[in-house]
């Protein structure tokens, strides 16, 4: 192994970085980019050099890999659009505004119960983009507004019914109730974290001493949930964790708060019409509960209907996977709110513009994965790092995860380009790959909400530009704080 062939190893990825950093590239400019330079490479003479057939079956696994996050995502992020276009929003925003004065408890409603739910359904940051013009229209500054909605991100390892924890299970072979079991289990101190952060931005110390053990109660409800329902079914644990969580804080609220009789009945109204707009999630864990928790109809669903291609080992169950329910949920949303067709027709089209990027993006480089996989690249790469940095390597495992995540503002983006790197190391130092697995998931996963895009877009929809270095300064520090905690758990995980 020579200098030169790892800097040709390494190519692909500082493409990636210098186009994205350097050049201030989009993500899908730099994945075209990150994937044209793997292609080049192995296309000509060197120690990675590959026939046009081998680079011709990564292409077309990449793109059958995608094609499962486009069933699903495709779906989501209709359902929140369909949902937006019938006032849920509005309807939040009533009741908050009526029945919750308190800012810490209408910013735990917010950004600890809602964002993860939508997100969890939807993905692609829109729990963010849900939640923001919400908590401006209570009061909330803009500033303020912005760093709760950016920090709400916090359930990205389940995001778009973990669609990235899907592709992160597959690239490895590694099973998906483990990665997400373990990866949930890593993410219990950072809920309580982006918890506390939540509310000392809400209400600052005063609010945190009012409220803590709500607080407490609250994210270690959401962590919990998730966790245990990660052993069932991965794709809605997401989904059940946050509405566990809203259910608990409601019950605090109204244990801990006497209404008057003359608003009862006003609060009753509101509070259905919230109930009737989250129908199509309880509706969604149902179904996907009975296809995953019932054996007979969990192997009929994975027996018939199957897009298999055996020779590269690709399996779409296409009743069986999660964009089918939430295909389902959409019809069902449409006939419950009477949904004209041309809003159908504006939500299909605000859809496209928000899947078509994400996909691509996802494409190039799940397909730049593949490729460098297949020509060697990242077994080189997985040999550097064993010789430079031996059992010390769990300490850069989390900067890794969370760099990725950072460059790509994707979960999938990020396991595509490093999960495989972190196991091939993990496997040659003889440490737990499913332990590093688990780490790069959530570390790439948390590290999204410190993606340069949606930091812009949060400032955009706040109306901040003249605050732009402070809310970067910010998110930075909440980005470090982050792979603090993960590398004090492996320390304490390594020490044991």
């Amino acid at each position: 192994m020579n200098m030169f062939s790892v800097l040709i190893a390494l190519s692909p990825i500082i493409a990636v970085l210098v186009a994205i950093f350097l050049f201030q590239q989009p993500i899908v400019r730099a994945g075209w980019i990150g994937c044209l330079t793997v292609i080049w490479i192995t296309l000509s003479p060197s120690s990675f050099h590959q026939p046009f057939s081998k680079l011709e079956d990564s292409i077309i696994k990449g793109g059958l890999t995608t094609s499962v996050v486009a069933y699903v995502l495709f779906f989501g992020i209709l359902l929140f659009h369909l949902l937006q276009e019938k006032g849920v929003m509005k309807s939040f925003t009533a009741y908050l505004a009526q029945t919750v004065k308190d800012p810490i408890r209408q910013a735990l409603i917010l950004a600890v119960c809602l964002s993860p739910l939508i997100e969890s359904a939807s993905g692609f940051g829109l729990g963010a983009i849900f939640i923001l013009p919400i908590m401006i229209s209570l009061q909330f500054t803009p500033l303020k507004a912005v760093l709760v909605s950016l920090t709400s991100l916090m359930a990205v390892p389940w995001g778009a019914l973990a669609t990235g924890t899907v592709i992160g299970s597959h690239l490895v072979h590694m099973p998906l109730n483990q990665l997400g079991t373990d990866s949930a289990i890593l993410s219990i101190p950072l809920f309580i974290y982006y918890t506390f952060l939540i509310g000392y931005l809400a209400d600052g110390w005063n609010g945190i001493q009012r409220r803590w053990g709500e607080m407490l109660c609250v994210s270690g409800t959401l962590s919990g949930a998730i966790w245990l329902f990660s052993h069932i079914s991965v794709e809605i644990a997401g989904i059940f964790g946050a509405l566990t969580a809203l259910c608990v804080e409601m019950a605090w609220i109204h244990v801990s708060t006497r209404k008057r009789k003359a608003n009862r009945s006003t609060d009753l109204q509101t509070l259905s019409s919230l109930w009737l707009g989250l129908s199509p999630y309880f509706l969604l864990i149902l179904l996907l509960l009975l296809t995953r928790m019932v054996p007979k109809v969990q192997n009929i669903l994975l027996s018939v209907g199957v897009i298999e291609i055996p020779d590269i080992s690709f399996a779409l169950p296409v009743f069986y996977s999660p964009g089918f329910y939430l295909f389902l949920i959409c019809l069902y949303t449409i006939w419950i709110f009477q949904i004209r067709w041309s809003t159908i027709q504006t939500s299909m089209i605000h859809t496209y513009q928000r899947w078509q990027p994400v996909i691509l993006s996802t494409f190039l480089f799940v397909t730049m994965a593949e490729i460098m996989s297949q020509s060697g690249m990242i077994a080189i790469l997985s040999q550097v790092a064993t010789k430079t940095l031996g059992q010390a390597f769990w300490v850069i495992s989390p900067v890794i995860g969370g760099l990725g995540g950072f460059l790509t503002g994707s979960n999938t983006g990020s396991n595509s380009m490093f999960i495989q790197l972190q196991v091939q190391t993990a496997q040659q130092l003889c440490l737990s790959t499913s332990l590093i697995a688990a780490v790069q998931n959530t570390s790439s996963s948390h590290l999204t909400m410190v993606h340069p895009a949606r930091i812009a877009l949060g400032i955009s929809m706040g109306q901040l530009k003249e605050k732009e270095n402070e809310v970067l300064a910010k998110m930075s520090w909440v980005g470090i704080g982050t792979l603090l905690i993960l590398i004090t758990e492996l320390f304490v995980v390594m020490m044991r």
